[in-house]
């Protein structure tokens, strides 16, 4: 998906130039030498937090028997409906913890410790969505996305977690990407947010944590600079 993102940029076809979240120059047009360098360490992260970390962390819980191995059979696969609702209940879940942890990355205290490598990338693109500090890819990465299927446990199938693993991942390079496609399957959920929802947050280093959802923005008015700025 990157790769077709790439496309995107390189070849600034009119149809998708025209969702662009702004009007501010790409990176690369901007200063191409330091987005080299950006763009560099940012595939480097992504590999590393992508599968080294994640990697560890399995071997990391099956070690400790925290890993059910469950059955890849057919048998298993759920139908459309319990698949639907699984996936959507995955979605709150991670929503309502990643709002939490990324609210708490953007702490002053502990700032600049972490979270503010993921806001090397001002303006967005789709790249920047994995370029995050190894702490805090497993605190505001893997753990919002991890708690849903870990509450369900083996009333889970794995076929449904790979499932919502590349939703939740798709949906990070959609927020991430720079465009604000109004065609994206992402903006047929209720409350959602949006290509440009993100980018302001990029822009102005606050508010809008959420990922999915505009709610709990909403509930705690941490998105009020976002619609006044609009």
């Amino acid at each position: 998906m990157n790769l077709v993102y790439w496309a995107f940029y390189h070849y600034e076809w009119e149809f998708i130039a025209r969702y662009k979240c702004n009007n501010l120059p790409w990176p690369w047009q901007e200063d191409p030498v330091a987005w080299r360098s950006l763009c560099y360490k940012s595939i480097f992260f992504l590999y590393f937090n992508g599968n080294v970390m994640v990697y560890s962390s399995y071997h990391l819980a099956d070690y400790f028997g925290l890993v059910d191995h469950q059955s890849m059979s057919f048998d298993d696969l759920p139908d459309t409906p319990t698949l639907m609702l699984t996936i959507a209940f995955f979605m709150f879940v991670e929503d309502f913890v990643f709002y939490w942890m990324h609210r708490l990355l953007h702490w002053k205290a502990i700032y600049g410790y972490f979270h503010k490598m993921h806001h090397n990338h001002k303006i967005t693109t789709g790249i920047a969505g994995e370029y995050t500090h190894p702490i805090e890819y497993v605190l505001a990465n893997m753990m919002p996305v991890c708690v849903g299927p870990a509450i369900l446990g083996t009333n889970c199938s794995v076929a449904t977690i790979f499932a919502w693993y590349i939703i939740r991942y798709l949906e990070n390079l959609d927020g991430h990407c720079g465009y604000d496609f109004s065609w994206s399957p992402f903006r047929l959920i209720p409350f959602s947010s949006s290509g440009s929802y993100h980018d302001f947050h990029h822009a102005v280093n606050i508010g809008n944590y959420a990922s999915f959802f505009s709610i709990w923005d909403s509930v705690f008015g941490t998105n009020k600079a976002f619609y006044k700025a609009e």
